[in-house]
């Protein structure tokens, strides 16, 4: 990363650099190696860390790896904190700045980033994580000439909350450069990262992408960094920057036409227990502590229904015969003492487990009532998937878990015209657009993503949707499903045409080869 930017500065004669979030060092060793331009003839290195076993190590780098004519400075802080009364600007501030969650903040820390977030206008609500802080507070520390080059989190570019955030850095440089992995490149427990190279001025300004696919690649620059200034504006998440702007442009004016699945149905999160292991049990247990009276059906996970959009009574029984967890505890406000004494007993197992003092089973009025049970939905999406988003008829009558959302049908829409509308290329497109990925191809939509997908529903009576659901199961993977659907739909709904809807495919099929990190043949 040094060596890339430290180009950029091949007419100045001083670099002031700050690395807000030094750790171990190391920055401060690449620093020390990085072959800057000869004008530069003296240079400031800034490193700050909260940490003091953690900075001495950064200043113990610098002791063995000492670079000429540098003036160093390692101070012992929180540099959300240091940051208040920090006067001076930088030429560059390069660093890997902490990923931590909102929920394991500080108050302090908190209002800190929502003070930074108020500041540069940003929404105080949208804190959700203290990288954000960081990169905002540092991009208002450089110099008018400055570069700002740091490792975050893809999450940068997918997720809603990030969303204000690409607007701001898109305002605010000349020039932006995203550089996505095939790999983990950077040891950040596993957390998918992404390289952010930010250019306060530039000649060839504008927001540039490529996607690197080996270390090799990265360190020979043997890459493309390609513009698309689509993605800003479509409102697409900048994680698809491998579409074209023509693709992207083509894709969002389809969306434009088509009303969103929330217009067809309501949708919510499922039930939420606060510990699966406990409330949910398979029949064996059911059995042995006498909760027969005390249990309802349920459906814990997505990796139950595989393989069809019905999911029927007969399903349900195989995942009691194969004792999988099933029943779900349902227990209304009396008192304890009126239950049986064997079921006294299962819950008394759950208290001594401790599962009374976590944070959901606290806020309940008894612990062990699972609150906001509600009716059996009419069909049920799963949040996270694999190989394509699952929506399902919940002809069962089962409840289901948080792990997905619970359909309701608005006046004049069925559930089987939703299910059956919904697999299609553009549909499952946007899918892959409006949600975000994590390691090994795992796709996830949150409520409001999901209910925001455009669809083409076509109304379809009991014996079409028979067939369709036969045609489902007996598939062996969703394109065949998409090639036998999507003429019927995007032709009828939009009249594309055949050329139009393969381009809707070919850019579905762009995406999820992407989402899975594999290589066109």
């Amino acid at each position: 990363m040094l060596d890339y930017v430290c180009q950029h500065f091949n007419s100045s004669t001083y670099l002031s650099i700050l690395e807000p979030s030094a750790g171990d060092g190391s920055f401060v060793r690449a620093f020390a190696k990085t072959r800057f331009p000869e004008c530069i003839r003296k240079f400031s290195l800034t490193a700050i860390d909260k940490v003091p076993s953690e900075l001495e190590k950064a200043q113990n780098v610098a002791l063995t790896n000492k670079k000429q004519a540098t003036n160093y400075s390692f101070i012992s802080d929180d540099f959300l904190k240091y940051q208040d009364n920090l006067k001076r600007k930088f030429h560059l501030i390069v660093g890997n700045p902490p990923y931590i969650k909102k929920q394991l903040l500080s108050k302090y820390q908190i209002d800190k980033c929502q003070q930074i977030f108020h500041e540069n206008g940003l929404s105080q609500n949208k804190i959700k994580n203290i990288w954000t802080a960081f990169l905002v507070s540092s991009c208002q520390l450089l110099a008018e000439n400055g570069v700002l080059a740091f490792v975050l989190p893809a999450e940068l570019l997918q997720v809603k909350f990030s969303q204000e955030l690409r607007e701001y850095l898109r305002k605010n440089f000349s020039r932006t450069e995203i550089f996505t992995f095939d790999e983990l490149l950077f040891d950040c427990k596993g957390q998918d990262t992404v390289i952010l190279v930010a250019f306060k001025t530039h000649t060839h300004a504008g927001q540039f992408y490529t996607h690197i696919t080996n270390t090799e690649q990265l360190l020979t620059k043997n890459f493309t960094l390609t513009e698309n200034e689509a993605l800003s504006l479509t409102g697409i998440k900048w994680t698809h920057h491998s579409l074209t702007s023509g693709e992207l442009l083509f894709i969002h004016e389809l969306g434009e036409r088509l009303n969103n699945v929330g217009y067809y149905c309501d949708s919510k999160p499922g039930i939420v227990t606060a510990a699966n292991n406990f409330f949910i049990v398979n029949s064996d247990t059911q059995t042995i502590n006498g909760l027969e009276a005390y249990c309802i059906p349920i459906i814990q996970k997505g990796s139950f229904v595989n393989g069809s959009v019905v999911f029927k009574k007969r399903d349900y029984n195989e995942l009691v015969i194969e004792r999988k967890p099933t029943k779900l505890l349902s227990f209304d406000n009396s008192p304890m003492r009126n239950l049986p004494n064997s079921v006294r007993q299962y819950l008394i197992s759950g208290r001594n487990e401790k599962l009374h003092l976590r944070h959901k089973c606290r806020k309940r009025k008894n612990w062990h009532v699972i609150p906001n049970i509600s009716e059996i939905p009419q069909g049920f999406f799963f949040k996270r998937c694999h190989h394509y988003p699952k929506l399902l008829k919940n002809d069962a009558k089962v409840f289901v878990t948080d792990s997905a959302y619970k359909i309701k049908m608005k006046d004049k829409y069925n559930i089987n015209g939703l299910v059956y509308s919904f697999y299609n290329s553009l549909t499952l497109a946007f899918a892959e657009l409006k949600g975000r990925y994590y390691g090994g191809g795992v796709l996830e939509l949150t409520p409001l993503e999901f209910k925001s997908l455009p669809i083409p529903y076509v109304d379809i009576n009991a014996k079409e949707f028979n067939d369709f659901a036969k045609s489902f199961e007996n598939k062996n993977n969703i394109e065949e499903i998409l090639n036998l659907n999507d003429f019927n739909i995007l032709n009828s709904v939009l009249g594309l045409s055949q050329n139009e809807i393969q381009r809707v495919n070919s850019i579905y099929r762009k995406l999820i080869t992407k989402r899975f990190r594999i290589k066109e043949n």
